[in-house]
């Protein structure tokens, strides 16, 4: 009888636990709510990479860094190659996941592509305006800016 009794208090607590859980993993944060909505769906061009200002012609639509978020997929150009892959947001924090880009043969000779994608690997944290990206490391420093159209 006491067995029986040690495994229903047991499984109860398991239950418990469980939905417990769930509950806060499905708990929504209104400050990265609104974060994402600014971020999202909207297409991103790069005018600073590590403090070095990049000019972008709005009109032009090829050989451009940008990055773009949609959901969970991250996808964008280093000004040659394509880049896609995931994001996570809490808060301010960002990780850029899973990063990949293609290897075209890039006929303009800047340095922008390597420049943008070591910035990207250092990316923690992000502000962002409706206008404005910053992409941060850990110390705060801004890695990347950006403007949306």
């Amino acid at each position: 009888m006491e067995k029986n009794m040690f495994k229903n208090l047991i499984l109860t607590t398991g239950v418990v636990s469980a939905l417990t859980l769930a509950g806060c993993a499905t708990m929504t944060n209104p400050s990265t709510d609104r974060n994402l909505t600014m971020l999202q769906n909207k297409n991103w061009l790069v005018t600073e990479i590590n403090g070095v200002e990049y000019k972008v012609n709005p009109a032009q639509t090829v050989n451009i860094a940008s990055l773009m978020f949609n959901n969970s997929a991250l996808s964008g150009s280093d000004g040659c190659n394509r880049i896609m892959g995931g994001y996570t947001v809490k808060g301010t924090q960002i990780a850029l996941t899973q990063l990949a880009k293609t290897q075209m043969a890039c006929l303009n000779a800047t340095d922008t592509p390597e420049k943008f994608t070591q910035a990207l690997e250092q990316v923690t944290n992000y502000k962002v305006s409706e206008k404005t990206l910053k992409l941060l490391n850990n110390d705060g420093k801004v890695l990347v800016e950006l403007k949306s159209k």
